[in-house]
């Protein structure tokens, strides 16, 4: 419960709206509370027989002596007015009464539901925003699907269970607490029998709720694997019907399904029985109630008017007792969906900025690695091994190598995406920890393998910021990527939609329009991780000659698997098991017949 209520503390920066929520909801209970003296008189009008005696107070000191001088000068109307016309304004009176009662909660309504609607949006903000800061390597060991069904399933969850809750925590209390002073100043003893019997009942229905919360914990985590199964299966529509595995992927889909089935099947069978059983078990505790107060009316020990007020106040108990057992239920459930939202929210960032960071606008000198080694969390085998690197200003650097060779994991490290397990990387005579990580990633640009556009226009996707360049800065970045040919065929133009991930475009023009988006921020450090590597020949031939316009006179490193890419770099890094075991240029590096040599005669380039 401490999450519950350390999630409620939220609403403090909208306490206005929640003062007010309280006081209506105050004010419902008191006019629900009113409601049951007031039926009182009906009875005392409908039951009257000749005239009502009831005797003053001696003194009106104490609460229960102002409520008998309250009763004197009722009865007093009562012997005044002639029946019918005294239910009449009864009636009138009961009205209004109900009337504020519902006006003041619709108002509590009215004031907390943008309080419930910003506790969402900020809760799915933080969500996304710390999805956004997290390390890659949290996304390693956590599946996408997952992720988006903690953000939108488990959200909604904590909408319709902790927030719904939320309203019977403030009112229901407040209508039992004033319904229990009614009851007790009518009869004690009635009261004390009553409150025995819904002891009773509470520990009857807490006992169903207990493993209510695991089993929401399991079916919330069922329903992040059904979600991820979806993404990745939409995602590989292409290769699973290639290989014919659509019955494959259903049988999986539908064994996940069948476990989230039933899990909610058992957690909506315990909730669902909270309200039946409540309501059983309170027309049991009224049956035994009218028995045991009609004893009481039948020995004159109490009026009948009166005791059927008791009873209506204790219907006025039950209601609200029914609503805080579906929220104790809900709450359960509700906590199931707030763990899995903490869980993300709390893992901590562990590339941050240093206390006293430095701004770097540009570099003037050198790109250094010194002794650096790396390896990922929770493994003791290292990706990289100390590596000793020099990249002067304005030259391009190849690292080739076979896959898992740590390539990659190189340019990571040097974006600061993964800091060193040991060693330093140094930008002039900077350490990279010692520089803000805004600028250093101001100072670089990426194309990746797997050409990353999003369903937005091609302007957007070159842009992929807030600033609005000017056209004439896109088309120059898309004539250096020998991207404008095809933006300008068949009809489209920079507002044209290139569809999810850029599907409306070939393989080839979707890797040049990444391209198009580095350029524009003209970074000083462009890298190129497999930039041409899934590309046919044509299409290389296009992305090759325009990298050469590209890098001439910017820092360039370049991964890459085709050796036809890199002949022309200053200096080739050749990296194995996560070490360099050569260095050099492509002639140099031939002549040595080393691992190089390998993967040329490899390529067929010699």
């Amino acid at each position: 419960m401490k999450q519950f209520f350390k999630f409620l503390l939220q609403i403090r920066q909208y306490k206005g709206l929640v003062i007010l929520h309280f006081v209506c909801y105050v004010l419902t209970a008191i006019f629900t509370v009113a409601s049951i003296p007031a039926i009182i008189p009906l009875f005392e009008m409908l039951f009257r027989n000749g005239e009502v005696k009831v005797l003053p107070p001696e003194k009106t000191e104490s609460l229960g002596e102002y409520f008998q001088y309250g009763k004197f000068k009722f009865a007093e109307w009562l012997n005044l007015h002639d029946r019918a016309d005294g239910v009449l304004i009864i009636c009138i009176a009961i009205g209004a009464i109900f009337l504020l009662k519902n006006l003041f909660k619709y108002l509590a309504v009215y004031f907390i539901t943008p309080v419930r609607a910003n506790l969402i949006r900020n809760t799915r903000q933080k969500l996304f925003s710390k999805m956004m800061d997290l390390p890659l390597s949290f996304f390693s060991e956590e599946k996408k699907g997952d992720l988006i069904a903690r953000m939108t399933a488990d959200v909604a969850e904590l909408e319709f269970t902790l927030l719904n809750s939320m309203e019977s925590l403030v009112k229901d209390p407040l209508i039992i607490l004033g319904s229990l002073i009614f009851m007790l100043y009518t009869s004690i003893e009635l009261t004390l029998f009553v409150m025995l019997l819904l002891l009773i009942t509470s520990l009857i229905i807490g006992g169903i709720s207990r493993t209510l919360r695991k089993k929401s914990m399991n079916a919330q985590r069922e329903f992040g694997d059904l979600i991820a199964l979806m993404e990745e299966s939409l995602g590989g529509l292409r290769v699973i019907k290639v290989f014919g595995s659509e019955n494959y992927v259903k049988s999986r889909f539908s064994r996940i399904l069948n476990k989230y089935k039933d899990e909610l099947v058992s957690i909506n069978r315990r909730r669902e029985l909270a309200s039946p059983l409540s309501e059983f078990l309170g027309i049991v505790i009224v049956c035994i109630l009218l028995w045991f107060g009609a004893k009481l009316v039948f020995s004159q020990q109490i009026d009948a008017s009166t005791f059927l007020a008791f009873l209506y106040a204790f219907f006025n108990v039950i209601e609200p007792s029914k609503a805080l057992s579906a929220a104790y239920f809900n709450i359960h459930k509700g906590m199931a969906a707030l763990e899995r939202i903490d869980h993300v929210l709390k893992v901590p960032i562990e590339i941050t900025d240093q206390e006293r960071a430095e701004q770097m606008d540009s570099f003037e000198e050198e790109i250094r690695f010194e002794n650096v080694s790396f390896s990922y969390p929770n493994q003791s085998d290292s990706v990289l091994k100390n590596i000793n690197l020099r990249i002067a200003k304005g030259e391009t650097v190849a690292i080739v190598g076979a896959s898992g060779s740590g390539k990659s994991t190189l340019v990571d490290l040097l974006a600061r995406f993964h800091d060193v397990s040991s060693g330093a990387i140094y930008l002039d005579k900077h350490n990279l920890k010692n520089i803000q990580i805004k600028d250093i990633r101001k100072l670089m640009g990426m194309v990746t393998q797997e050409p990353i556009l999003f369903n937005d226009s091609i302007r957007k996707n070159i842009e992929f910021s807030d600033k609005n360049y000017p056209q004439d800065e896109l088309w120059k970045v898309l004539d250096l990527s020998y991207s404008s040919e095809f933006v300008n065929q068949e009809g489209r133009s920079l507002e044209s939609n290139i569809g999810d991930r850029g599907s409306k475009l070939s393989g080839g023009q979707r890797q040049r329009l990444t391209l198009a988006r580095a350029l524009l921020r003209n970074p000083q450090i462009l890298i190129l991780d497999e930039a041409t590597s899934a590309l046919d020949s044509a299409s290389e031939t296009i992305i090759q000659a325009a990298m050469e316009n590209i890098l001439k006179n910017r820092t360039a490193i370049v991964i890459a698997h085709r050796l036809s890419t890199i002949k022309n770099a200053d200096q080739i890094i050749v990296l194995k098991e996560g070490e360099i075991v050569e260095r050099g240029k492509h002639e140099d590096l031939i002549k040595m017949n080393g691992e190089y040599c390998n993967f040329v005669e490899l390529q067929t380039l010699i």
